[in-house]
């Protein structure tokens, strides 16, 4: 005998993790700015990072932008043009990145490119004094252990802390650890502080005199700062793809997100709170097997901003980071597919939440996004078992573990623990039908009623009694073609035996009983109402099983 369980579901939130199919997803463009636009029309047309400034005096809101040759900076806080702009040119380098602390920005580049490269230092832009492009590049000065005097002459890039603390990575000096300079007494002149030289990073994050350093094929190392002059490792953790781009810490300081820039390269989360006992919560892929390439990650508050190279700006909800569900995205280039053209950088942080994006081929983008809710299900299904004792077995009896929603029509499977797992954006108010396939005498027939939203995620556990065991045919012993006036059962070779049928719609209500002893197809009348039906069978000694119906 076949039963199931209903769970009427409010859901305010597209699936978990899924496939987008258009340009844009809750994102929309307010201003594209062409290379062929730059106010020096002989910009190579290569970008590089990007990041955002707000004029507090003026509230005028700004994208610095870096190039190959150079930085523009360009006032956006019309909605629809771009300002005045400035451009301040720079040793030619495809690698450019850029962070503001108060009303400066710090400009590094990695190795410069040509025949006599030149190479600048730490480029540092005074954003209260645009209109006379008041800039300067410098050298800093890195003494070491051994008594000798380095300088660095450049980095990979950088990141500046709350507390004015710049860490420059990549750099020339050393194995391209972390350089630690403070800019809180003077920030036109840094000041050197201390070495990390155990590592070479490639990207950082860091918080609380706590760097998460992206060391590529050496995963994420965490090192304590608290000490400049002395920084003490404190451990090292593999990404996925065993080359890790870049990292960002969410605002609670608990979870850690990273990116790998390879084909196919995951966004992955991991619970931090506890350094001892790192726990990875998931591996995001936006298009799997496609070849796509993420590059960098940002958390704004339960928003995980990612640019995404040939895909474009890519939006993760991650309010309960081990279920996140993608709620936008833009595409800014026309390539696709693997390669390092498109998105290089996201900057999401402006007081208007617009969204800055550089694309390396097609200039600055300004998005306005809608952060719309989620919602999120975790739905643990099993069963109890009596000839164990009546311990509980995650899982369907027979090992077919599915629900489906009633109206929709949507299946739900779950994974070899019985898990199933759902995200949505929109609203949805169905029933989930659980057509649980368990052995004689099951007798249970529950409903659980849920609201899922934004702020809202259920851990859900469905059990289903059993109380007699009785072996599950594996192989159904007839096939079910559908037409809108009958369904017709063709039965198989492989049993002769009759075989007892009940038809139930997914409220429970009988609505077909009968025993079929021939050999010849049956026909059943379908109902008048569309919708799902649970075919439940048994075989006499043989055993039972069910089939899911549908009529239009």
């Amino acid at each position: 005998m076949n039963q199931y369980l209903s769970i009427l579901l409010c859901f305010l939130g597209i699936g978990l993790f899924a496939q987008p199919n258009n340009d844009s997803l809750n994102i929309k463009k307010l201003i594209h700015y062409p290379f062929s636009e730059w106010i020096d029309t002989n910009v190579f047309p290569l970008g590089a990072d990007i990041w955002g400034y707000s004029d507090s005096s003026s509230g005028e809101e700004y994208a610095i932008v870096g190039n190959k040759n150079g930085v523009l900076i360009a006032n956006i806080t019309s909605s629809n043009q771009i300002g005045n702009t400035y451009w301040y040119s720079g040793s030619p380098s495809i690698w450019r990145d850029i962070k503001t602390f108060g009303h400066y920005a710090y400009v590094v580049h990695d190795v410069p490119s040509g025949s006599n490269p030149v190479y600048d230092g730490l480029m540092i832009i005074d954003l209260d004094s645009l209109s006379i492009l008041k800039h300067k590049n410098i050298k800093i000065p890195v003494p070491r252990h051994n008594g000798q005097v380095d300088t660095m002459a450049r980095a990979h890039n950088l990141w500046i802390d709350d507390s004015g603390i710049l860490y420059a990575f990549g750099s020339n000096v050393g194995v391209g650890g972390a350089l630690l300079f403070d800019l809180s007494i003077d920030p036109w002149n840094p000041v050197y502080k201390g070495i990390y030289n155990n590592h070479a990073f490639h990207d950082g994050f860091s918080r609380n005199d706590t760097l998460y350093g992206a060391a590529l094929y050496s995963g994420v190392v965490a090192v304590d700062f608290t000490l400049k002059t002395n920084p003490q490792l404190i451990r090292t953790w593999p990404t996925p793809g065993n080359f890790c781009h870049n990292t960002w810490l969410s605002d609670d300081n608990n979870f850690l997100f990273t990116t790998d820039e390879i084909s196919d390269g995951y966004i992955s989360a991991y619970d931090i709170s506890d350094l001892n006992n790192v726990n990875e919560l998931f591996r995001h892929r936006v298009q799997p097997n496609t070849s796509l390439i993420p590059h960098n990650t940002h958390v704004l508050g339960s928003k995980l901003i990612t640019s995404y190279y040939t895909f474009g700006l890519h939006v993760l909800d991650v309010e309960f980071p081990e279920l996140p569900v993608l709620s936008g995205y833009y595409d800014t280039s026309p390539s696709s597919g693997g390669g390092f053209n498109g998105a290089w950088g996201a900057y999401p942080y402006l007081p208007s939440g617009r969204i800055l994006v550089s694309d390396r081929q097609e200039g600055l983008f300004v998005l306005e996004p809608e952060y719309t809710d989620v919602s999120r299900l975790h739905i643990q299904l099993g069963h109890v078992d009596l000839s164990s004792g009546g311990n509980i077995k995650y899982g369907n009896a027979s090992g077919k573990d599915f629900v489906f929603f009633k109206n929709k029509g949507d299946t739900l499977y779950a994974d070899d623990n019985g898990v199933v797992i759902y995200g949505s954006l929109g609203t949805t108010v169905d029933t989930i039908v659980y057509p649980f396939t368990g052995a004689s005498g099951i007798q249970i027939f529950d409903s659980l009623v849920v609201t899922l939203g934004s702020g809202i995620y259920p851990h859900d556990t469905l059990i289903a009694s059993v109380f007699s065991k009785r072996e599950e045919i594996t192989l159904d012993p007839f096939e079910v073609v559908s037409s809108n006036e009958k369904w017709i059962l063709k039965r198989s070779s492989f049993y002769d035996q009759g075989i007892s049928i009940r038809i139930l719609d997914i409220n429970g209500r009988e609505i077909y009983k009968g025993i079929w002893n021939d050999n010849l197809d049956k026909f059943i009348q379908t109902p008048k109402a569309a919708g799902f039906y649970i075919l439940s069978y048994k075989i006499k000694d043989a055993g039972e099983g069910s089939i899911r119906l549908f009529r239009n």
